[in-house]
């Protein structure tokens, strides 16, 4: 029965969750006639590609924390040429059109922000490397930051305002200060590089202060780590977490460095620990059964790293989420112990970082010992010894105890929303 009910659980995925029905009036998910409905005759959803968002130093009303999780989002609807934002809550934006002068874009694929406004484009077709800024809720031309490159794919940057751009055809990486100039050329032995995130541990939002930088290749089915030095730490292909092929599209961070993959052909999104471990996979094709949300190709993803909001682009629209947790029971090693070898490991599997709280009931559900009081603990196997002794630290006498593991997500809305239980027993000899 314990296992069971662990099971049950399982199967309601809450890796992410809507969002409340404030934030939405009930819609997370936004498809094409809706967007070419409320964005009026002169746009029509064509093939979306990168997204980025921000909380604009601009905008922030310092007097109040009523609006810190309004952010201002920019899309890029690659058909078309043009990015489309958001001006707060107020209205929507257009900027661009297909082209190639000032105002123009061919194919754009990845677009990048920071709080101050800075906006990059990279405009594939038109091998250029496109800086705008956003300022009094409007979208303006800067310059073109390059017009030398071959195949520019995706953009990011970094809390300096450096710029990290991948030339697919170039297979290399390059970095660009926030005076335009070109920095560096990186060329660590990536092929066909599409898309890169990077975070540096003086970015805001981020809690374990880590530097990183993880880039996709091989087209679209393996993800590299690289160190500050541009060399290739760590890799993973699709096969390696049970994928024939992929497509992995674009990469983002969470404020505990875990890191998010779009993957337009297996329609999910794939989750990994820092160091590229893996750890889940959420979503899935329209055509395929289960309990998961549908995702229709799924291309660009954006994390509001502070509140843990999520949005991902997909070939008919968009969808938000916010990040929570899932989690199951794995098992208790052993299932019987006795006072001569008393004990028990509690093995649990998280999909994001956790506060636990694990409680000891006897069979007359009195709580004989908190084994521990409620602590953080990051995604993966989580391994949690319990002694077989009471709170006074006595082994118990013989009998069954039940194990309630209590698993609460450590973002704020789906803290207080969302609660997991997970129930086990072990016998006590």
């Amino acid at each position: 029965m314990p296992i069971l009910l662990t099971l049950l659980l399982a199967s309601q995925p809450t890796t992410l969750i809507p969002p409340p029905f404030t934030h939405t009036l009930g819609f997370n998910r936004v498809s094409a006639y809706y967007l070419n409905m409320y964005l009026g005759k002169n746009f029509h959803v064509d093939n979306p590609e990168g997204i980025c968002c921000s909380k604009m130093k601009e905008e922030e009303d310092t007097t109040t924390w009523r609006d810190d999780a309004l952010l201002t989002l920019f899309a890029v609807n690659s058909g078309t040429g043009q990015i489309v934002y958001n001006i707060k809550l107020i209205k929507p934006g257009i900027y661009g059109s297909k082209g190639s002068g000032n105002g123009n874009f061919n194919n754009p694929h990845g677009i990048t922000c920071n709080e101050y406004g800075d906006v990059y484009v990279a405009d594939t077709d038109n091998r250029r490397l496109i800086r705008l800024r956003y300022t009094r809720g409007e979208l303006n031309w800067v310059t073109v930051v390059d017009s030398s490159l071959i195949l520019p794919y995706d953009v990011s940057m970094d809390s300096k305002g450096n710029v990290y751009l991948v030339d697919a055809a170039a297979n290399c990486i390059y970095v660009y200060g926030p005076d335009n100039t070109r920095l560096r050329t990186i060329t660590p032995g990536l092929t066909f590089p599409t898309a890169i995130a990077v975070i540096d541990r003086n970015a805001s939002d981020n809690d374990l202060a880590l530097d990183q930088t993880v880039v996709i290749d091989h087209f679209g089915t393996r993800i590299n780590q690289l160190n500050q030095d541009g060399q290739i730490i760590r890799s993973i292909d699709c096969r390696r977490i049970g994928l024939d092929t992929a497509g992995f599209s674009y990469c983002a961070f969470d404020r505990y460095g875990n890191i998010y993959v779009t993957d337009r052909v297996n329609c999910r999104l794939h989750i990994f620990a820092p160091g590229l471990k893996y750890i889940t996979s959420f979503g899935r094709a329209t055509n395929a059964p289960g309990q998961q949300p549908i995702f229709n190709s799924p291309r660009g993803i954006a994390i509001g790293r502070k509140f843990g909001q999520l949005f991902i682009t997909e070939s008919d629209g968009g969808q938000y989420y916010l990040i929570a947790l899932d989690g199951w029971l794995i098992g208790c090693f052993p299932e019987q112990f006795d006072s001569l070898r008393p004990g028990t490991t509690i093995a649990i599997y998280l999909t994001q970082r956790a506060e636990i709280m694990i409680d000891i009931v006897n069979s007359t559900g009195e709580i004989i010992r908190t084994l521990t009081s409620a602590y953080e603990q990051g995604p993966g196997e989580v391994l949690i010894v319990w002694d077989g002794r009471d709170q006074k630290g006595m082994i118990v006498p013989p009998g069954e105890y039940s194990i309630r593991i209590t698993l609460r997500p450590t973002y704020s809305r789906p803290r207080y929303t969302l609660k997991k239980e997970l129930l086990t027993s072990v016998v006590r000899q």
